[in-house]
């Protein structure tokens, strides 16, 4: 999945405080919509960010943690062999979580009102779009456990698979649930996907634990 950098930005897009405005059509808030598509501090530009740390030949406006670039010749290493995309590195294989998340992000932002880049679509509208999401987001997860990564990373790779795993179990639950019409519960479980995304880009700015 390609994943070009660039900044998620609609014409148009208003992100300011909420104070003494009507509330928004759709399941979202305006504070809701800037945690997930903010263009410099969403979840959304931050998991694009996080899937080009892992670039052999990043763009130099990607400034990933030292301990990575001193990572990347191991991560640049053959580590599996998929049946339809060949030999894949490691590095490969701890950005694929991250080009779900974005797409997960960018079948969410379908959801908003047409000032914040959205065509205003009911949620379960596109159930079939999230659980393709799903079914991906467990698939990359589920490799890096199987190919037993936890030491990965400089030792951060155990809290990096938890907090995908996290993630993908709030897109899951997501899933199955769009048919209630819930909108509330579906911009709880997106919210917490961003949460996950925020929380996996500081654990990889920290130290192992």
């Amino acid at each position: 999945m390609n994943v070009s950098l660039r900044r998620v930005a609609a014409a148009g897009l208003l992100l300011a405080s909420a104070c003494g405005r009507p509330p928004l059509p759709g399941p979202f808030t305006r504070q809701d919509i800037a945690a997930i598509a903010d263009p410099e501090d969403g979840a959304e530009v931050r998991v694009q960010i996080l899937y080009h740390w892992f670039k052999p030949n990043r763009d130099p406006q990607v400034r990933p943690p030292a301990w990575l670039d001193a990572e990347m010749p191991s991560l640049l290493k053959a580590a599996y062999h998929d049946p339809e995309d060949g030999v894949l590195t490691e590095a490969q294989l701890w950005q694929a979580p991250n080009a779900v998340l974005y797409s997960f992000f960018e079948t969410t932002r379908k959801t908003f009102p047409a000032v914040y880049g959205g065509f205003l679509v009911k949620p379960a509208s596109l159930a079939r779009d999230f659980r393709n999401e799903s079914e991906n987001m467990k698939f990359a997860v589920g490799r890096l456990r199987s190919l037993h990564l936890e030491r990965s990373l400089g030792g951060r790779g155990r809290r990096a698979i938890a907090l995908m795993e996290d993630a993908s179990s709030q897109i899951d639950g997501l899933a199955g649930s769009l048919s209630a019409g819930d909108d509330s519960r579906f911009a709880a479980s997106v919210l917490a996907v961003a949460y996950d995304a925020r929380r996996l880009e500081g654990a990889l700015k920290s130290a192992p634990r």
